[in-house]
């Protein structure tokens, strides 16, 4: 996560139809949990979680957490990035095989977005002993760890249409997007830290201009995919005639300058936000954004028309992370006329566990 904004808030073609592969008396119970929403207008509920486990004490309870959520027998779930603290060692190969364990021992479907400290920050933004790696080969290492193939993670996998599959995007594995129901699912690598467009001076930038100059533009090549992916995605769910988007990626992206940030601390999101936008206030239906980044449970409406009012059918979801080791639970109800149902889930055992 960006160190600065911890502070601040201190206290693709054709969308994939979601396809489960498994044993087949799980494989019946899950489809029918999906296929009820898609084909008959039935509720079903996910899981969002992400920025854990961190620390020692993260450790310990991250395991509940999978515990609880395998018994709230969602229908999937979607991890928005941050696999350990910033400053929690370094981002060495085991980093990402425990965490792909971890994901596996969830019953349902995982899909897993980068996070910066998995990936932007490894070069020591939070000093010498949380450094050593290329940002970028650990990004392309995380691809291969997490994104083999077109299934999620998870006992169960569902099948998930990659970015990747269209020509000019072949490295971007992570961006993906399925249906479930009356609903198209986007995930994009959006990271905090200013989504890896560094400035001197700026969050502990100390690198070089080199490197700077290499991060900028590596910056720029994923800004143009993910703006890519969004649009398209949109545009897809809207040829499909479905009733939601739920974007979900990492990044806090400072909506109305919330988190009260210097230009240079939040510059990253001038494309990638008023897109996001754009894509909103075209849809007919409703629109989520679920991101992790900040480590404070939020759920708010941050979006405005030119008039000042707010855009009703934007809804925007920052999950649980850092020390509170918790998740939340999203209810898909196409009777709904807000058709998304935001809940956070507390692991019981998990507070005042420190």
């Amino acid at each position: 996560m960006h160190s600065i904004w911890r502070g601040a808030v201190a206290a693709a073609a054709t969308a994939a139809i979601v396809t489960l592969t498994m044993g087949a008396s799980s494989a019946t119970a899950a489809r029918g949990k999906l296929d009820d929403g898609h084909a008959k207008g039935r509720a079903y509920t996910i899981g969002l979680f992400g920025d854990m486990p961190y620390g020692a004490a993260g450790r310990v309870e991250y395991p509940r957490l999978i515990t609880d959520m395998n018994k709230a027998d969602v229908a999937f779930s979607i991890f928005d990035g941050d696999l350990k603290a910033g400053g929690d060692g370094t981002c060495a190969d085991t980093l990402y095989t425990q965490s792909r364990d971890w994901f596996n021992s969830f019953n349902s479907p995982v899909v897993v977005v980068p996070g910066d400290n998995d990936w932007t920050d490894c070069w020591g933004r939070y000093g010498p002993a949380t450094g050593g790696f290329d940002a970028l080969e650990r990004l392309d290492h995380e691809r291969k760890v997490f994104y083999p193939t077109d299934q999620s993670l998870g006992r169960h996998t569902m099948t998930v249409q990659r970015e990747s599959s269209e020509a000019g995007y072949e490295k971007y594995r992570e961006n993906t997007r399925w249906v479930s129901g009356p609903v198209m699912f986007i995930a994009l690598n959006v990271q905090g830290s200013n989504d890896n467009l560094p400035h001197a001076g700026v969050d502990g930038e100390n690198r070089p201009a080199s490197e700077i100059a290499r991060m900028t533009a590596e910056h720029q090549e994923r800004e143009r995919a993910n703006i890519h992916w969004l649009s398209a995605s949109y545009a897809e769910a809207k040829r499909l005639g479905l009733k939601g988007v739920l974007v979900d990626w990492q990044a806090d992206p400072n909506f109305n300058n919330e988190q009260k940030l210097q230009p240079a601390q939040y510059d990253g999101y001038n494309e990638i936000a008023p897109e996001l936008r754009k894509q909103v206030l075209a849809f007919p239906g409703q629109s989520a954004l679920v991101h992790g980044d900040s480590h404070y449970f939020k759920l708010d409406k941050p979006l405005k028309y030119d008039n000042g009012q707010v855009v009703e059918k934007f809804t925007r979801v920052e999950t649980f992370g850092d020390g509170n080791t918790h998740w939340v639970a999203a209810t898909i109800d196409p009777r709904d006329p807000n058709l998304f149902e935001f809940s956070p889930r507390i692991v019981a055992a998990n507070v005042n566990s420190r």
